[in-house]
């Protein structure tokens, strides 16, 4: 994409089980097709194993050697880096971790979780990307509400491995979860305002906030700030009940509507009935020369192909983004 933005496209929506995304000629045909809808840069999201392949940097690295052979591979099909990599430190790993389940609200678990950040931290600068994007803290179900105590417990992590990325020279942004313990507005200004705004950033993702109640151009403009990453994509659907906090969020709400019958939460742009004011929100980050990467994704929401050419029309058609 030509434009005064830096455009770049999520992988996460091909990789919807182990055993989908495996083999590499799979894999290069979703890099082709991103690639051949406009978009010469990519994000990665963490995973575990040998079955995620091109998801947990010391698993790439067996599998293309070296941090230029897995850019060469990009570059196969027209890809020329990446933009970021998303990573979940809650998340059950396999062999990487010891199976270990962690929490950064949890005190005992922080030296291990920066621990753990060490070979996302290094394969971010080896591959040359910008952002190292966190949740920065797991599901709200799981966890005790967070008074000001709790989330400067959880802002203590980042500020540690805001650190570690500061000095490898690439930044770190907090991803807002719609299920995560940091949920409400104030919580979430109280997380920004515990963190160090020279070395930790804030990953806006569009629906996630619109799904979670916040309004996702205002409270850009409210800390353009602190944005340094942005993830965009749409929603039909906001969360009016508290599903979040409800056990299993992760079945119960994102995928199954908690009783609603919501097939799916997160739409390609221009959705019909879409809540999120994209075009708005664009305008808003060119008003405040924004510099960061903004991901275009679906995260999971249907035939990944299709939505990766209905997202590059809207980007093309509807805001006026040379391909």
């Amino acid at each position: 994409m030509k434009d005064t933005l830096r455009w770049a496209y999520a992988l996460n929506q091909w990789n919807v089980r182990l055993d989908v995304f495996v083999r590499h000629e799979d894999q290069q045909r979703a890099l082709k097709t991103v690639s051949a809808c406009g978009f010469d840069t990519i994000e990665l999201a963490s995973g575990t194993g040998r079955w995620d392949n091109i998801s947990r940097p010391e698993v790439i690295l067996l599998n293309h050697g070296s941090h230029q052979g897995f850019l060469d591979f990009l570059r196969r099909a027209q890809v020329r880096g990446v933009s970021s990599v998303f990573w979940d430190p809650q998340a059950p790993t396999e062999e990487e971790e010891g199976y270990a389940f962690r929490s950064t609200a949890n005190p005992a678990d922080a030296d291990a979780i920066v621990e753990w950040s060490k070979p996302f931290v290094d394969f971010v600068a080896g591959v040359g990307a910008d952002q190292l994007v966190v949740r920065p803290v797991g599901s709200a179900w799981m966890t005790p509400p967070l008074d000001a105590d709790g989330i400067k417990v959880v802002a203590d992590v980042w500020n540690r491995i805001g650190e570690r990325t500061a000095a490898a020279g690439i930044g770190l942004a907090l991803h807002y979860d719609c299920l995560g313990a940091v949920h409400t507005h104030a919580e979430l200004t109280g997380l920004l305002e515990a963190t160090d705004p020279a070395t930790v950033g804030f990953a806006l993702d569009t629906a996630e906030l619109t799904v979670g109640g916040i309004d996702p151009v205002a409270f850009y403009r409210e800390h353009a700030d602190r944005v340094t990453h942005v993830h965009l994509k749409d929603t039909r659907y906001a969360d009016t009940g508290e599903e979040y906090r409800m056990p299993g969020a992760e079945s119960t709400m994102l995928k199954g509507g908690a009783g609603r019958r919501i097939e799916r939460w997160f739409y390609e742009l221009g959705t019909e009935g879409g809540l999120v004011d994209v075009p708005g929100f664009v305008a808003a980050l060119r008003e405040h020369g924004y510099p960061g990467w903004v991901v275009v994704e679906s995260d999971h929401g249907g035939n990944p192909a299709e939505l990766a050419m209905l997202n590059s029309w809207y980007l093309q058609r509807v805001l006026g983004v040379a391909k």
